[in-house]
């Protein structure tokens, strides 16, 4: 009995393969090889690919080996380049946490996020650990997918593309600040007026010790701030997710 697999089908499963590497090495918790080993990350890559390659336009299949190996740099740049908007953007509900920590004054040890391995404040990784079961509880990691795999249908990235590359990470990054400062500004605004009274409380009655007590009444709104602010957070994600996929779409000229 023998197997015969056409050139163009072994082609584009090892283009899609070689993208999927690239975006999973710079997505949480891919990204991180203590976290998962490597042999996880490229299982997961080729189980893509083989879902992937059957939808590749045959036109964008190279005939020659110089242009599969021109075609594997463009798809590994491809990968690396829409998993950064995926963690530039999974970054923001974790950097809103940590906004909210150092206007709270919950100056704790940082603990350790299992999903990049990396020392974040408790805040910051509670909202990113409410992010990522929304992630999955909302299906959002179907639309991620379905990003990924709409993304052959577009013209691949060439170094024509890279002002366009350029232009979508910058404005991502600056939403990422925003984002985060959006997520948090309710309850910055709640505790920079809680100060301000404090303050007042002061200059009135100088003989209380407001800032003996300032430190708790600033942890207790936090935390309490913190447990009402979480509703609002389904929402937000979901035009973050938006976000995600149009810029990811954009980086190819897809958008």
């Amino acid at each position: 009995m023998t197997l015969s697999i056409g050139y163009q089908p072994l082609v584009a499963f090892l283009l899609v393969t070689a993208r999927a590497v690239a975006w999973l090495l710079v997505v949480p918790p891919f990204s991180n090889r203590s976290a998962v080993p490597t042999t996880v990350t490229v299982c997961v890559a080729t189980a893509l690919g083989v879902l992937v390659a059957p939808s590749v336009p045959v036109g964008t299949i190279p005939l020659t080996t110089a242009g599969l190996v021109a075609s594997l740099v463009v798809q590994v740049l491809s990968g690396a380049a829409m998993g950064f908007v995926v963690y530039l953007l999974l970054q923001t509900v974790t950097a809103a946490g940590d906004l909210i920590t150092i206007a709270g004054g919950l100056s704790l040890p940082p603990s350790l996020d299992p999903l990049s391995l990396d020392q974040v404040s408790v805040l910051g990784q509670f909202y990113e650990q409410i992010a990522v079961v929304l992630f999955f509880i909302s299906g959002g990691y179907w639309l991620l997918l379905d990003g990924f795999a709409r993304s052959f249908q577009g013209p691949a990235f060439t170094l024509a593309s890279t002002g366009r590359v350029a232009e979508v990470l910058v404005v991502d990054l600056a939403t990422m600040f925003t984002s985060a400062l959006e997520i948090a500004a309710p309850i910055l605004v709640v505790l920079f007026a809680t100060e301000i009274l404090l303050a007042l409380l002061t200059k009135a009655a100088p003989q209380m010790n407001v800032w003996f007590l300032g430190m708790p009444i600033q942890i207790f709104l936090a935390l309490a701030l913190v447990a009402i602010g979480v509703s609002v957070l389904p929402a937000y994600l979901g035009g973050l997710l938006s976000r995600m996929l149009g810029d990811s779409a954009g980086l190819l000229g897809g958008r």
